[in-house]
């Protein structure tokens, strides 16, 4: 029987820096509390600025003004409204966690070994070790030398 096999799976990773679309509330430049008479006078207000025929051959009036249309379609409805703005809240703090989430990520030097510890403790080590070898082989050589120099010179 085979062992299982073991699958990995990386964090996702966040979205990239797009600049965020602007909320409904943001389209139409009201503030969330607002009440059904201000949201219908912001809506006319920013489709009469907007509408494409007033816009003068503009290529983005007519997104602009879909864009404005969706905008108070959603919070017009009492129920798409509410939707909306619990939709919002889960989007405010999944920006939050993906920051948090970003922030308590560890850089790509401090999550990677410590390549300059190792090479410093790995040139110690060496050099330690080569200093000791080299006084233990000097010393033994030193004590051959003047043994057999008696010997070289009694000739």
């Amino acid at each position: 029987m085979q062992p299982a096999a073991t699958l990995s799976v990386a964090p996702p990773e966040p979205m990239p820096d797009l600049p965020p679309d602007p909320s409904h509330y943001e389209t139409l430049d009201v503030r969330a509390d607002a009440s059904a008479s201000a949201l219908r006078q912001a809506y006319r207000r920013a489709a009469q600025h907007h509408h494409p025929d007033r816009s003068g051959g503009d290529a983005g009036a007519q997104a602009r003004m879909a864009r404005i249309n969706e905008a108070y379609a959603v919070l017009s409805h009492p129920q798409r409204r509410a939707s909306y703005d619990l939709w919002l809240r889960a989007r405010q703090a999944r920006q939050q966690a993906d920051a948090a989430a970003h922030a308590a990520r560890p850089s790509r030097f401090a999550a990677s070994w410590p390549w300059g510890l190792v090479a410093a403790t790995s040139a110690f080590a060496v050099f330690s070790v080569g200093a000791v070898v080299y006084k233990t082989s000097w010393a033994a050589s030193a004590i051959a030398a003047k043994a057999a120099a008696p010997q070289v010179a009694g000739r």
